[in-house]
């Protein structure tokens, strides 16, 4: 047997929801947190469970443990007290506004249930009664993970359909609440038996060094536009941190030791406020390592370790992830099969055990968002998952530690500066720099002052502030502005403003007219566009006239989704189609890659190969599903300045009526690294081959 270099392992799986509840009425306007529940947080933790030599740490932000526990207590929730409902009884807008939900589901959901992707393409009237039970089903039962797919009432529902009775559904109702109950139970049960270690984020996950004061932005970006007026509130940093801990320790008997601070965003004064709280480890990216250190110091030795910053508050240890390895799992390895996936990830991390020079194994850092990647899996990642603790059981070799663990057993050396910043770019350009987040920073300044000019304090008036704290949560500001895309822009935009307005009315202030007005660009979907004409390109590999492409839809990188992955070299898609073909254009930053792949999911799932586009002799294959290769007919690409390719729709069997849907990957040495969108498909329906303004989405 070969011998390898011991290597320390350190997970962070951090497990967050905005809080969705509206504050007057407590109704859960978003069913994010009852459908994560029974998808993600529960299994995560029941995988682990099986598998007792392994440790991990995970990460909950206050007000999620808040909204689960409400969930278990029976809390109202719009979408679920809807499928509560007999649907003779709905009708109108509530029940469009409900079909439109239950076609949301991850990816993996459609692949198993064929007949749940036919319902969820039914136009609104032809669903009657008997076919929303099936749909409302198919629903429930996606957003369970499927290893609870096992329980009597998911396997009855399951052999019910397509046409499962209203007990049934109902059925399914009450597993999902008990299944919700026994989450927390599930973290703590870990915990107190030693084989994981919880910690905390800031209460409503806000950008602490923002918090703090907003113009420390310009020390991570000396271009970034602020507020005209800068929001300065080191206290409420302190007490959202403060906060924290004491709920973290009501749901689970315990103090948390670490904190993973929302998005990985540090600076100084963060450092000092965790230390003066008595938060004994920090946690953030590699690019704030990078920055934090001399140029000359800035090696892998330096990320293998925890470090040590003093601060006037006292000590904190800091862990800095390793950001390519994290993003394997939240974006590269849901392309893969799981085992090729987890012997990469194992041999990456034998490879840093045979790099390294020190005389303790190296400590590395892989800590990810602990949800919202599975869905694009197979399975919903459990077979990944199950992979790769089955393998980490078996080697030797490498030791999976707490953070609390890891930092005991090594002698910490002392981190000169710790550099302001988040795990995105090293900045804060997520939550502050456009027109909308300035504007909502502003509104958040403007509801504070109030408070404190009225005399209202935390101790007189604390469902106030708790109010506003909810409002200085990370979630508003990420959606704001034009980096990432949801079609519940309008919905957070409310929540928002609703939590503003709140915090003056429990203070008995009159609610000034700005907030009651939008703060975004309603309607808008951010960097995509729709076709808004036919097109037929020149295939040629150069954009040969302004007009070739001016009609075509476009998606930009950071478009399409919740998650955000580093800066990738693919930069922009544009799409569009005429009564042959479909058209393709991919732009670099950089040099165009060798290889892309063009994943198609409906109206069949297949995949075509583009290759030999550097050396400017580009062939178009079709693979099919053993992994051969052959021409696809009539298809057409070439790699220049950019990468155009011009795809039969006769050749891959679409027909007028037929709904498309694609997304492309990146190739290196034959594996995906990067995908566009970044977070979903193009969708498109072809209506008798020629353009209708609304057949696209991405």
């Amino acid at each position: 047997m070969e011998d390898h270099t011991p290597v320390d392992l350190v997970f962070l799986w951090h497990h967050h929801q905005p809080d969705y509840r509206a504050p007057r009425d407590g109704v859960a306007l978003l069913p994010w947190v009852r459908l994560h529940a029974t998808k993600d947080y529960l299994d995560m933790a029941r995988r682990l469970e099986r598998h007792p030599g392994l440790h991990a740490a995970f990460n909950f932000v206050p007000s999620l443990l808040d909204q689960i526990e409400d969930a278990a207590l029976g809390a109202p929730d719009l979408l679920f007290d809807r499928l509560a409902r007999d649907p003779a009884s709905m009708a109108g807008q509530d029940r469009e506004e409900l079909i439109a939900r239950l076609r949301i589901a991850p990816r993996w959901a459609f692949e198993r249930w064929p007949a749940y992707a036919e319902l969820s393409r039914a136009p609104d009237p032809s669903i009657d009664d008997a076919v929303l039970i099936g749909l409302e089903t198919f629903f429930l039962l996606a957003w369970l993970d499927p290893s609870f797919h096992g329980e009597r009432e998911a396997a009855a529902a399951n052999a019910a359909q397509p046409r499962p009775s209203l007990a049934q559904r109902d059925a399914l109702l009450a597993l999902h609440h008990r299944l919700i109950g026994e989450v927390i139970g599930a973290y703590r049960a870990l915990a107190e038996h030693g084989q994981i270690e919880l910690s905390i984020s800031p209460y409503d996950h806000p950008i602490l060094p923002l918090l703090i004061d907003t113009r420390h932005a310009l020390r991570a970006r000396s271009d970034a536009v602020l507020p005209r007026e800068p929001f300065i509130a080191p206290e409420d940093a302190e007490a959202q941190v403060r906060r924290a801990i004491e709920r973290h320790s009501r749901a689970f008997g315990g103090t948390p030791r670490g904190m993973w601070p929302s998005e990985g965003s540090v600076s100084p004064e963060v450092a000092a406020i965790a230390a003066r709280c008595g938060v004994r480890w920090m946690a953030s990216d590699e690019g704030v390592l990078w920055r934090s250190l001399p140029a000359g110091n800035r090696d892998r030795e330096a990320l293998y370790r925890p470090w040590n910053f003093a601060t006037a508050g006292g000590e904190v240890a800091m862990l800095f992830r390793d950001h390519e390895l994290s993003d394997r799992i939240g974006f590269v390895y849901q392309h893969w099969g799981a085992g090729e996936a987890v012997a990469d990830l194992i041999d990456r991390l034998r490879r840093i055990g045979r790099e390294h020079a020190g005389s303790v194994p190296p400590l590395v850092s892989i800590i990810l968002d602990g949800e919202n990647c599975w869905e694009h899996y197979p399975e919903d990642g459990g077979p990944f998952l199950d992979a790769l603790y089955d393998a980490l059981d078996r080697s030797a070799d490498i030791r999976t530690r707490t953070p609390s663990q890891a930092i005991a057993e090594r002698t910490l050396e002392t981190l000169p500066a710790l550099h302001t910043g988040s795990w995105i770019d090293g900045d804060f350009h997520i939550w502050v720099g456009s027109h909308e987040k300035n504007r909502a920073w502003e509104l958040v300044g403007l509801t504070r002052r109030a408070l404190v000019d009225s005399g209202a304090t935390r101790s007189s008036h604390p469902a106030a502030w708790e109010a506003l704290e909810a409002a200085e949560g990370s979630d508003w500001f990420w959606w704001f502005g034009d980096d990432h895309f949801t079609p519940e822009r309008s919905t957070f935009d409310r929540l928002f403003r609703e939590h503003l307005q709140a915090a003056l009315e429990r203070a008995g202030i009159s609610i000034p007219g700005e907030l009651r007005l939008p703060v975004g660009r309603d309607g808008q979907r951010g960097s995509a566009s729709d076709p808004i004409g036919l097109i037929t390109p020149v295939i040629d590999g150069r954009e040969s006239s302004f007009y070739e492409w001016h009609e075509a839809g476009c998606v930009e990188r950071g478009a399409g989704g919740s998650m955000h992955r580093g800066a990738g070299r693919a930069r922009r898609l544009f799409y569009g189609f005429d009564a042959e073909a479909l058209y393709l254009r991919l732009d670099f930053d950089g040099p165009i890659p060798d290889v892309i792949d063009i994943e198609f999911l409906a109206p069949h799932a297949g995949r075509v190969r583009v290759s030999g586009l550097a050396p400017g002799a580009a062939r178009v294959d079709r693979i099919d599903a053993e992994g051969g290769t052959g021409p696809l007919e009539g298809a057409r690409a070439a790699g220049d300045r950019v990468i155009e390719v011009a795809l039969p729709l006769a050749s891959l069997s679409i027909r007028p009526g037929d709904e498309v849907g694609f997304m492309l990957h990146v190739l290196e040495h034959g594996r995906p690294v990067e995908s566009l969108p970044d977070d979903g498909a193009v969708r498109l329906r072809l209506r008798g081959g020629a353009f209708e303004g609304g057949s696209w989405s991405a």
